[in-house]
Protein backbone atom coordinates (compact mmCIF):
# COMPACT_ATOMS: atom_id res chain seq x y z
CA UNK A 1 0.00 0.00 0.00
CA UNK A 2 2.81 2.96 0.70
CA UNK A 3 4.06 2.00 -2.44
CA UNK A 4 1.03 2.45 -4.50
CA UNK A 5 0.97 5.97 -2.31
CA UNK A 6 4.39 6.64 -3.84
CA UNK A 7 3.80 5.95 -7.29
CA UNK A 8 0.33 7.99 -6.97
CA UNK A 9 2.26 10.61 -5.86
CA UNK A 10 4.79 10.11 -8.28
CA UNK A 11 2.56 9.89 -11.66
CA UNK A 12 -0.21 12.49 -10.08
CA UNK A 13 2.04 15.82 -10.20
CA UNK A 14 4.22 17.18 -13.07
CA UNK A 15 7.89 16.60 -13.33
CA UNK A 16 11.06 17.75 -15.27
CA UNK A 17 12.10 14.66 -16.83
CA UNK A 18 9.96 15.47 -19.67
CA UNK A 19 11.60 18.66 -20.07
CA UNK A 20 15.40 16.72 -19.74
CA UNK A 21 14.27 14.39 -21.86
CA UNK A 22 13.43 16.79 -24.83
CA UNK A 23 16.92 18.79 -24.26
CA UNK A 24 18.45 14.99 -24.75
CA UNK A 25 16.70 13.94 -27.79
CA UNK A 26 20.15 14.34 -30.26
CA UNK A 27 22.81 13.05 -27.70
CA UNK A 28 23.90 9.82 -28.73
CA UNK A 29 25.96 8.69 -25.70
CA UNK A 30 24.78 9.49 -22.12
CA UNK A 31 25.82 9.04 -18.39
CA UNK A 32 23.50 9.70 -15.67
CA UNK A 33 23.50 9.72 -12.03
CA UNK A 34 20.33 9.27 -9.89
CA UNK A 35 21.37 9.96 -6.57
CA UNK A 36 18.45 9.69 -3.91
CA UNK A 37 17.05 6.77 -6.35
CA UNK A 38 14.84 4.74 -4.27
CA UNK A 39 12.73 2.65 -6.46
CA UNK A 40 14.08 3.67 -9.57
CA UNK A 41 11.17 6.72 -10.75
CA UNK A 42 13.72 9.00 -12.69
CA UNK A 43 15.67 6.14 -14.28
CA UNK A 44 12.83 3.96 -15.90
CA UNK A 45 11.28 7.37 -17.17
CA UNK A 46 14.09 8.15 -18.54
CA UNK A 47 15.41 4.41 -20.11
CA UNK A 48 11.50 4.90 -21.63
CA UNK A 49 12.69 7.77 -24.05
CA UNK A 50 16.64 6.80 -24.97
CA UNK A 51 15.95 3.18 -25.55
CA UNK A 52 18.25 3.31 -28.61
CA UNK A 53 20.56 5.24 -27.09
CA UNK A 54 24.50 4.43 -25.76
CA UNK A 55 23.90 5.14 -21.87
CA UNK A 56 25.50 4.14 -18.05
CA UNK A 57 23.36 4.90 -15.27
CA UNK A 58 24.77 5.29 -12.06
CA UNK A 59 22.20 5.01 -9.16
CA UNK A 60 22.76 6.41 -5.47
CA UNK A 61 20.53 5.31 -2.03
CA UNK A 62 21.30 4.52 1.35
CA UNK A 63 18.03 3.05 2.34
CA UNK A 64 18.88 -0.93 2.50
CA UNK A 65 15.59 -2.17 0.90
CA UNK A 66 16.24 -0.36 -2.19
CA UNK A 67 18.50 -3.24 -3.89
CA UNK A 68 15.52 -5.05 -3.70
CA UNK A 69 13.09 -2.46 -5.15
CA UNK A 70 15.14 -2.12 -8.06
CA UNK A 71 16.37 -5.67 -8.81
CA UNK A 72 14.60 -5.16 -12.63
CA UNK A 73 16.63 -2.36 -13.52
CA UNK A 74 20.38 -3.96 -12.26
CA UNK A 75 18.95 -6.95 -14.86
CA UNK A 76 20.11 -4.32 -17.25
CA UNK A 77 23.44 -3.64 -18.96
CA UNK A 78 25.24 -0.56 -17.74
CA UNK A 79 23.15 0.20 -14.68
CA UNK A 80 25.04 0.15 -11.71
CA UNK A 81 23.55 0.56 -8.25
CA UNK A 82 25.95 2.00 -5.37
CA UNK A 83 25.05 1.90 -1.45
CA UNK A 84 26.62 4.87 -0.35
CA UNK A 85 25.28 8.59 0.07
CA UNK A 86 26.89 10.81 -2.02
CA UNK A 87 27.96 14.34 0.70
CA UNK A 88 30.10 16.53 1.39
CA UNK A 89 32.98 14.06 2.81
CA UNK A 90 34.63 10.24 2.13
CA UNK A 91 33.75 8.66 5.50
CA UNK A 92 30.90 7.87 7.43
CA UNK A 93 27.55 9.44 8.59
CA UNK A 94 23.91 8.57 10.65
CA UNK A 95 21.07 8.31 8.21
CA UNK A 96 17.61 8.80 9.15
CA UNK A 97 15.31 6.06 8.23
CA UNK A 98 11.66 6.63 7.96
CA UNK A 99 10.02 3.61 8.96
CA UNK A 100 6.86 4.61 8.58
CA UNK A 101 7.18 6.38 5.06
CA UNK A 102 10.56 5.71 3.55
CA UNK A 103 10.13 7.47 0.41
CA UNK A 104 10.17 10.51 2.49
CA UNK A 105 12.19 11.85 5.02
CA UNK A 106 14.90 8.94 4.90
CA UNK A 107 18.09 11.35 4.82
CA UNK A 108 20.93 12.36 6.28
CA UNK A 109 19.22 15.55 7.35
CA UNK A 110 17.01 15.30 10.24
CA UNK A 111 14.67 17.80 8.69
CA UNK A 112 11.72 15.87 8.22
CA UNK A 113 12.28 13.89 11.18
CA UNK A 114 12.57 16.92 13.46
CA UNK A 115 9.67 18.61 11.68
CA UNK A 116 6.21 17.53 14.57
CA UNK A 117 3.85 18.81 12.15
CA UNK A 118 5.13 16.55 9.46
CA UNK A 119 5.41 13.62 11.63
CA UNK A 120 2.29 13.66 13.48
CA UNK A 121 0.38 14.36 10.02
CA UNK A 122 1.87 12.07 7.96
CA UNK A 123 1.28 9.19 10.60
CA UNK A 124 -2.28 10.03 10.52
CA UNK A 125 -2.93 9.42 7.41
CA UNK A 126 -1.25 6.10 7.75
CA UNK A 127 -3.21 5.00 10.76
CA UNK A 128 -6.93 6.25 8.81
CA UNK A 129 -5.37 3.32 6.20
CA UNK A 130 -4.35 1.25 8.66
CA UNK A 131 -0.91 1.52 7.75
CA UNK A 132 2.31 0.90 10.26
CA UNK A 133 3.38 4.26 11.66
CA UNK A 134 7.02 2.89 13.07
CA UNK A 135 9.22 5.85 13.77
CA UNK A 136 12.43 6.91 12.58
CA UNK A 137 15.81 4.96 12.88
CA UNK A 138 19.00 5.60 12.66
CA UNK A 139 22.40 3.78 11.36
CA UNK A 140 25.61 4.61 10.05
CA UNK A 141 26.16 4.49 6.51
CA UNK A 142 29.33 4.83 3.67
CA UNK A 143 29.95 8.76 2.01
CA UNK A 144 31.75 9.95 -0.62
CA UNK A 145 32.08 13.17 -2.45
CA UNK A 146 30.80 13.83 -5.88
CA UNK A 147 34.49 14.55 -6.61
CA UNK A 148 36.08 11.64 -5.12
CA UNK A 149 33.71 8.87 -6.98
CA UNK A 150 34.19 10.65 -10.26
CA UNK A 151 38.18 10.32 -9.78
CA UNK A 152 37.94 6.84 -8.52
CA UNK A 153 35.97 5.65 -11.40
CA UNK A 154 37.32 7.17 -14.01
CA UNK A 155 34.09 9.17 -15.02
CA UNK A 156 35.19 12.25 -17.15
CA UNK A 157 31.89 13.61 -17.48
CA UNK A 158 28.52 13.68 -16.72
CA UNK A 159 25.15 14.12 -18.97
CA UNK A 160 22.42 14.65 -16.17
CA UNK A 161 22.48 14.09 -12.19
CA UNK A 162 19.42 13.55 -10.74
CA UNK A 163 19.52 14.40 -6.18
CA UNK A 164 16.81 13.65 -4.35
CA UNK A 165 18.17 13.77 -0.57
CA UNK A 166 15.67 15.22 1.47
CA UNK A 167 17.39 18.04 2.94
CA UNK A 168 21.22 17.48 2.42
CA UNK A 169 21.86 19.92 -0.89
CA UNK A 170 24.20 22.41 0.23
CA UNK A 171 26.55 18.97 1.94
CA UNK A 172 26.24 17.54 -1.84
CA UNK A 173 27.37 20.48 -3.57
CA UNK A 174 30.14 20.99 -1.10
CA UNK A 175 31.24 17.65 -2.14
CA UNK A 176 30.98 18.59 -6.09
CA UNK A 177 33.19 21.62 -5.92
CA UNK A 178 35.92 20.42 -8.36
CA UNK A 179 33.42 18.52 -10.85
CA UNK A 180 31.33 21.89 -11.26
CA UNK A 181 33.85 24.22 -11.76
CA UNK A 182 35.44 22.29 -14.58
CA UNK A 183 32.26 22.06 -15.77
CA UNK A 184 31.82 17.92 -16.03
CA UNK A 185 28.05 18.03 -15.76
CA UNK A 186 25.55 19.21 -18.00
CA UNK A 187 22.88 19.29 -16.31
CA UNK A 188 22.01 18.64 -12.28
CA UNK A 189 17.87 18.49 -11.32
CA UNK A 190 18.35 19.40 -7.71
CA UNK A 191 15.13 19.05 -4.68
CA UNK A 192 16.10 22.06 -2.69
CA UNK A 193 13.73 21.55 1.03
CA UNK A 194 14.33 23.47 3.98
CA UNK A 195 12.15 25.14 7.02
CA UNK A 196 9.38 27.24 5.28
CA UNK A 197 11.38 30.73 7.22
CA UNK A 198 14.68 29.71 5.40
CA UNK A 199 13.48 27.66 2.43
CA UNK A 200 14.30 31.26 0.22
CA UNK A 201 18.01 31.54 1.82
CA UNK A 202 18.67 28.17 1.38
CA UNK A 203 17.18 28.47 -2.26
CA UNK A 204 19.60 31.57 -2.99
CA UNK A 205 22.47 29.85 -1.24
CA UNK A 206 22.19 27.46 -3.39
CA UNK A 207 21.50 29.19 -6.96
CA UNK A 208 24.39 31.74 -6.32
CA UNK A 209 26.77 28.55 -5.45
CA UNK A 210 25.45 27.21 -9.10
CA UNK A 211 25.85 30.51 -10.75
CA UNK A 212 29.63 30.94 -9.19
CA UNK A 213 30.57 27.70 -11.50
CA UNK A 214 28.75 28.89 -14.71
CA UNK A 215 25.43 27.23 -14.58
CA UNK A 216 22.14 28.85 -14.73
CA UNK A 217 18.81 28.36 -12.84
CA UNK A 218 16.42 26.83 -16.15
CA UNK A 219 13.35 25.80 -14.72
CA UNK A 220 11.81 25.35 -11.27
CA UNK A 221 9.24 23.27 -9.94
CA UNK A 222 7.39 23.59 -6.01
CA UNK A 223 5.24 20.87 -5.21
CA UNK A 224 2.86 22.15 -2.16
CA UNK A 225 2.38 18.22 -1.34
CA UNK A 226 5.62 18.50 0.57
CA UNK A 227 4.15 21.47 2.89
CA UNK A 228 0.67 20.18 3.94
CA UNK A 229 0.37 20.80 7.58
CA UNK A 230 3.94 21.16 8.59
CA UNK A 231 7.24 23.80 8.37
CA UNK A 232 8.36 22.32 5.22
CA UNK A 233 8.56 23.70 1.86
CA UNK A 234 10.26 21.96 -1.50
CA UNK A 235 10.98 22.38 -5.11
CA UNK A 236 12.96 20.78 -7.60
CA UNK A 237 15.00 22.95 -10.07
CA UNK A 238 17.29 22.04 -12.69
CA UNK A 239 20.57 23.58 -13.53
CA UNK A 240 21.98 23.62 -16.71
CA UNK A 241 25.54 24.71 -16.84
CA UNK A 242 26.14 27.91 -19.50
CA UNK A 243 28.26 25.83 -22.14
CA UNK A 244 25.84 23.12 -22.81
CA UNK A 245 23.36 25.96 -22.93
CA UNK A 246 24.58 27.73 -25.36
CA UNK A 247 25.73 24.98 -27.48
CA UNK A 248 21.87 23.34 -27.72
CA UNK A 249 20.47 27.15 -27.99
CA UNK A 250 18.47 26.89 -24.57
CA UNK A 251 15.93 29.37 -23.76
CA UNK A 252 14.86 29.51 -20.08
Amino acid sequence: MKALLYYVLNYSFPKLEKEIIKILENEKKLVIFDIGCYRGFFTNSLLKSIKKKKYKFYLFDINKNVKKYIANLLKLKNVYYNEIAISNKNGKAKYNYNRFFESSGSSLSSLYKNDIGWVSSRKLILKILFLSTKSFIQYQVSTITLDSFLKKNKIKSVDVIKVDIDGSEYEFLQGAKKTLKKNKVKMILLEIIAKKNNYFKKERKIINFFKKNKYVLFKKRKFWQASLFCNIKAADCLFISNEYLKSKSLEN
